[in-house]
């Protein structure tokens, strides 16, 4: 009888066979990935990502069964198999095996993600206040610089701090391209901890606005300039960056030319591209990365004693460098006096979320204030920044390791 309910309920019988700590992990782990499901259906945390990410984490918890080779697993992936004849057995059982090996383990998705968010970026944002937006963008890198640092003191090596600090860009495909390309083996905990906190920017970073920012200063109204540029001129603007920035950086050359062809099919109105990137490639992109984001998640994976310290290091970077943009808005308000600095937080390129919470913060305060425009210009200008620091991360630490 015990074997019969044992074949017939794996999943629970599982629980009482594995060690203690693993199938607690893995309750406690079915119930967050409700919570952050839940609340992206209410709307608190970015829907987009959390419904998908919170099922695939309950999925691959509670979906534990008995394997032929007499161990306890799943067949949904598995994000560390690397043997070629193994990667092939497994594709034919594993049923997310091809998507993860020929979207993930290549930073294709990463790449994915960029092309719909250049094609829905406009240049001309940064135009209006470029050397504003580009200084508020710098400061909020700041997380990412002194992350490193500290990730080092705490006993990561340099590769290993280096793709935690990267969180502190707010960029989601940005840190899943670095942590592939220098810590492989701790790619999957660092996407994990990266885009659960990137959803929780929306719950913290209007309370670090408010702490740093007094409530006269936040309703501040700005004229924004209307840069007389033309189509062509941000066409060729665009081309050029993206030369430039692939000739200094060849190494984060697949992100770069994704969001730079992504905003030039944009300006040059290609509309059946444009409208493909912006919808079914962006949105079927971000599906996959938020469904196998959850189903890495399983309970050992999360157990290694490094994701402690990883987990620390994400929330830290992006405290920082919300702070860090925050200041950056603060300097330019002093030195021009006219700028909100709220603004600053949206130099942290986690595009467009960042830019809404400084609008509506604003908005908040006087509701016939709009940055919107100059929110967006500092967003555009982060994610080129992070980008540039991803890249010199990368070359850096790759020629000293």
């Amino acid at each position: 009888m015990a074997d019969s309910l044992t074949h017939l309920f794996p999943a629970i019988s599982s629980l009482f066979i594995q060690e203690p700590s693993v199938a607690i992990a893995r309750i406690v782990l079915i119930l967050l990935g409700f919570t952050l499901a839940y609340m992206g259906f209410k709307r608190v945390l970015e829907p987009l990502i959390m419904v998908p990410m919170g099922i695939g984490m309950i999925a691959i918890n509670a979906g534990v069964l008995f394997l032929e080779t007499g161990g306890i697993g799943t067949i949904f992936l598995d994000p560390m198999i690397s043997d070629p004849a193994e990667l092939m057995n497994m594709m034919q059982v594993n049923w997310l095996q091809p998507i993860y090996n020929f979207t993930f383990s290549n930073g294709l998705i990463a790449c994915l993600v960029f092309f719909g968010i250049g094609a829905m970026s406009e240049i001309g944002f940064i135009l209006a206040r470029p050397w504003a937006s580009i200084f508020v963008a710098l400061f909020a890198e700041l997380g990412t610089f002194v992350t490193l640092i500290l990730g080092i003191k705490f006993g990561l090596m340099p590769n290993e701090a280096a793709s935690v600090a990267v969180i502190g860009g707010a960029d989601g495909p940005m840190v899943l391209f670095t942590s592939l390309m220098l810590a492989k083996d701790l790619f999957v905990p660092i996407a994990i901890i990266s885009y659960l906190y990137l959803s929780l920017t929306y719950a913290g970073y209007p309370y670090l606005i408010k702490l740093m920012v007094p409530k006269k200063y936040r309703g501040i109204d700005v004229e924004v300039p209307v840069p007389n540029v033309s189509k062509k001129t941000k066409f060729i603007s665009t081309v050029v960056i993206c030369g430039v920035l692939c000739f200094l950086l060849p190494v984060a050359a697949p992100l770069v030319v994704s969001f730079f062809l992504g905003v030039a099919i944009k300006e040059a109105e290609i509309t059946a591209y444009q409208e493909f990137l912006e919808g079914p490639l962006t949105y079927g992109a971000t599906l996959f990365l938020g469904f196998i984001l959850g189903t890495l998640c399983e309970a050992q994976t999360i157990m290694d004693p490094k994701v402690g310290i990883l987990v620390i290091l994400g929330i830290v970077a992006l405290a920082i460098s919300g702070a860090g943009g925050l200041l950056g808005g603060w300097i330019v308000y002093w030195v021009t006096k006219n700028y909100n600095p709220v603004i600053g937080i949206a130099g942290i390129s986690c595009l467009p979320t960042t830019a809404k919470i400084a609008q509506k913060t604003v908005m908040a305060e006087n509701p016939f204030a709009v940055i919107m425009p100059l929110a967006m210009g500092a967003g555009v200008s982060g994610v080129i920044v992070s980008a540039i620091a991803a890249g010199v991360y990368i070359s850096t630490i790759q020629m000293i390791m």
